[in-house]
């Protein structure tokens, strides 16, 4: 998943993206509503879930909210509170959250609601999805074949998992680095290429590729 992490704690910011990260995930941060806001110009469209504190140094962490829970926006956002008040809690709700935890908290529970997230949003129990020859586990973001895990770097699998989500599973190269990496991170389409190019290797003795599509970008492809 693509993430970000709106906190203006140091250390409880620091420790979410470091967990996340560990997990396999792409991650954005932010420790005021004014970064968040433009991290989210560049890439809302990349973003799987937003991880949410309201009291940000600059204002309200509602005001993202809102602007996170616009018609078009699908991602799924979880709200970190100090609030323990019922009535605050269904404020958050009703504005658009679709979960919320009460700091301070632990990582096992963290996890549990993601998932729980990721299950709503998508509409159906979070496992094993198709992407022959491959079975792909898109919350640990990895795939296997014939029941034995196929040997992927991280980043390639993160390239093989943007691919399989995608429509048509192709994607723009804006959209893999979108996918790939964080916005602070300065990224070359020479970068990307190198994963591309491990990743066809590695992907050829099961019969799949990946293919240049021109003026597209790339797209996945595999022939029975």
């Amino acid at each position: 998943m693509n993430i970000l992490i709106v906190e203006d704690g140091d250390s409880l910011r620091g420790s979410l993206t470091k967990h996340f990260q560990n997990a396999g995930h792409v991650v954005d941060s932010a420790k005021d509503l004014s970064s968040a806001r433009q991290i989210w110009r560049l890439k809302s469209d990349s973003f799987d879930l937003v991880v949410l504190d309201i009291n940000l140094p600059d204002g309200s962490g509602l005001d993202f909210l809102r602007v996170a829970r616009q018609p078009d926006a699908e991602v799924g956002v979880l709200v970190l509170t100090a609030r323990s008040q019922v009535s605050d809690k269904v404020h958050l709700l009703d504005l658009g959250a679709d979960d919320y935890m009460t700091k301070p908290f632990e990582f096992p529970e963290l996890d549990a609601r993601v998932r729980s997230i990721q299950r709503r949003r998508l509409k159906k129990p979070v496992g094993l999805d198709r992407l022959p020859p491959f079975e792909y586990d898109a919350a640990q973001v990895t795939f296997w074949h014939q029941g034995e895990q196929v040997p992927l770097r991280l980043k390639e699998a993160q390239l093989l998992s943007a691919l399989a989500q995608a429509a048509n599973h192709q994607c723009t190269k804006a959209q893999l680095i979108d996918r790939l990496y964080s916005a602070e991170q300065a990224v070359t389409d020479n970068a990307l290429e190198v994963h591309i190019a491990r990743l066809r290797q590695k992907l050829k003795p099961y019969g799949a590729s990946i293919k240049a599509v021109r003026g597209v970008g790339y797209r996945y492809d595999y022939v029975d």
